[in-house]
């Protein structure tokens, strides 16, 4: 079960680059068909991303989710360290706030805090519970601009 003792917690920082086959491969993995034609293309083509006002592609909203897979030893690492037992683990929810572009070659810099832990009861099981912790990234890119805080919410049943 979590450790609650962990709220409020910080993580070290860690820091990536963004890459341009990467926004295009995972544009093309999310797409609702098998097909190029089907992607957005201001997330594939450069171009495509300027005519609608972008500085390059950018992108999707919620490659993001990503972010913290390849970085830092990952969210399997930052969730042992909170003591969640990972057999026991759903995905509650994931949200998303931008406030800039994230565009290739960007190195951005994440810094993930735990904001929230609590326990609910389950509805068809009275006196069993269910434990949430809520984890905030807030993202920056070279600049120091923060273009994303980002909240995931985990399940341990």
């Amino acid at each position: 079960m979590a450790d609650k003792s962990k709220l409020g917690m910080e993580f070290p920082p860690y820091t990536y680059v963004v890459e341009k086959g990467k926004i295009a491969e995972f544009a093309m993995c999310v797409a609702q068909k098998d097909s190029k034609a089907d992607v957005n293309q201001i997330h594939v083509d450069s171009a495509a991303a300027k005519k609608e006002g972008y500085k390059d592609i950018i992108i999707t909203p919620t490659m993001s989710t990503c972010f913290s897979l390849w970085a830092g030893g990952g969210l399997g690492d930052l969730l042992g360290v909170l003591g969640i037992d990972l057999a026991r683990l759903l995905h509650g929810e994931e949200e998303y706030e931008y406030f800039g572009e994230i565009n290739p070659g960007d190195t951005m810099t994440g810094k993930t805090k735990v904001v929230q832990m609590y326990d609910k009861e389950k509805k068809n099981q009275p006196g069993k519970f269910m434990e949430f912790t809520v984890l905030e990234t807030e993202i920056r890119n070279q600049r120091g601009e923060l273009v994303l805080k980002s909240r995931t919410t985990t399940v341990e049943r």
